[in-house]
């Protein structure tokens, strides 16, 4: 049976379901009655499980933590792992980020690459080979989480209340295969600050940056108490030194710093340009009051605009996974605390508990570190029967040399086993994911659509 007919038939669809759900603010929000967390991801989840009924697939919906659409018949269970929640939009788009526009071939959108257009790609690929009449003699299901971008609940929740895959793929990274992923270290430094009423320095009333340990703050803000003169003075003095873009202005008896900078993912900071920490950098020129000033002295001399962690020592390194990478994710400061918040992706070869002493280590005794979260390395073996199925099916779509790589970002399938990532952005392509004009190619949607029916086809018959 030709299933390229039922692939192609299935096209204008899944076109027009990649815009419509890109339309759904999806980004987590407080829990409400139903909906753990919150109406945008539920809203999302809904709309998925909606579509796939009409195709005539089973669904579940897991109490709004995840849910899945399923065919095929058999004992074992192949798996396609999907999210359809995103991280906030940022600032300085093009198109409207919730607007799922079709601009010169390309579909913008948060989520259009990361990870909504590859999960409707996914299931259209099951609708085709559905649609094709193939018997499969496994059951292929598209597992849709809704909370991959701030801890994984869903898929903790899914592993607690329902079945475990023989094998699968998260389409959530890059092509041709990722068999390996460094592990996830987050953690928070936090510093209290002594009541130093009447002493001579600027003051940090506030400092406000990024959104999510998992992407490069592109703004922060700090509403400061001194002489705008010579704040802006020193804006001037260190313009050749401190590669920022800064803003300042006074509202009232406050001055206010913004500082702009460059959204990326937090496996690829060296793609981004980090607002936060530039501006850290900057206040580190201002002669801040005493406990106050001795935190911005730890920051930028410990971690400055490195995105390597060397000061720490910790600039580790793998023939695996190659080098560690950190990112300042989030800064905030009142007059009493601050809190910082760190995202690391170390090396496979490497644990958690290597990293986090060695930084404990150089941290001094004033400054606690709290709030640990280790998501530890994922690898999977290049001979794994599933590899070669994924192999084959790539090399036949695309005509390219197929091979396996490691990468710093975080999937779902490092929460299962025999799961690796499988696409979709191809070698070449631009790195997109928690960037401002996030879009997807409409060509390669298409072509991811190709590469995942003929892999299930491979999978489950």
């Amino acid at each position: 049976m030709d299933i390229e007919k039922f692939i192609k038939s299935n096209e204008n669809d899944l076109l027009e379901a990649t815009r419509e759900i890109l339309k759904i603010k999806s980004v987590k929000s407080s829990p409400l009655p139903g909906m753990p967390f919150g109406g945008g991801p539920a809203m999302a989840l809904q709309y998925a499980l909606n579509l796939a009924e009409s195709f005539g697939l089973k669904t579940k919906n897991l109490e709004n933590y995840a849910g899945w659409a399923e065919w095929g018949e058999g004992d074992e269970l192949i798996g396609i792992l999907v999210h359809l929640d995103v991280v906030p939009e940022g600032s300085g788009w093009t198109y409207p980020p919730y607007g799922g526009e079709i601009h010169d071939g390309k579909i913008y959108g948060r989520g259009a690459i990361d990870d909504k257009g590859p999960a409707m790609a996914a299931l259209f690929a099951l609708k085709s080979l559905k649609d094709s009449g193939i018997k499969l003699n496994k059951r292929v299901r598209v597992i849709f989480g809704t909370d991959e971008e701030s801890g994984c609940e869903c898929m903790k929740y899914y592993l607690k209340h329902d079945e475990r895959l023989t094998m699968g793929f998260s389409p959530d990274a890059n092509y041709p295969i990722i068999n390996g992923e460094k592990g996830i270290l987050t953690f928070s430094f936090t510093n209290s600050f002594a009541n130093e009423e009447g002493k001579s320095g600027v003051k940090i009333v506030s400092f406000k940056g990024g959104h999510r340990p998992n992407m490069v703050p592109d703004y922060a803000e700090a509403h400061l108490l001194g002489d705008i003169g010579e704040i802006k003075s020193i804006a001037e003095n260190y313009k050749d030194e401190i590669p920022g873009d800064f803003k300042i202005e006074q509202h009232d008896n406050e001055i206010i710093v913004k500082s702009y900078g460059v959204s990326a993912h937090a496996s690829r900071p060296q793609k981004g340009k980090n607002a936060a920490m530039l501006l850290v950098k900057f206040l580190g020129k201002i002669k801040l009051i005493g406990t106050q000033y001795k935190f911005i002295e730890f920051l930028n001399s410990m971690i400055g605009l490195d995105n390597t962690g060397k000061a720490f020592g910790i600039d580790f390194e793998d023939d695996i996974s190659g080098l560690l990478s950190l990112n300042v994710g989030i800064v905030e400061f009142d007059q009493n605390r601050a809190i910082v918040t760190v995202n690391i992706r170390y090396p496979i070869r490497y644990s958690s508990d290597q990293v986090i002493s060695q930084i404990r280590k150089n941290t001094p005794d004033y400054i606690d570190i709290v709030d640990i979260y280790d998501n530890k390395p994922h690898y999977v073996p290049e001979d794994n029967i599933l590899i070669q199925k994924l192999k084959l099916a790539y090399e036949k779509i695309t005509g390219e040399k197929a091979y396996c790589l490691s990468i710093g970002g975080g999937t779902y399938a490092r929460m299962f086993d025999n799961c690796v990532a499988f696409g979709p952005n191809f070698p070449g392509d631009p790195d997109l994911a928690h960037q401002k004009d996030e879009y997807i190619e409409i060509d390669n949607l298409l072509k991811n659509l190709r590469i995942y029916t003929y892999v299930l086809k491979e999978l489950a018959q």
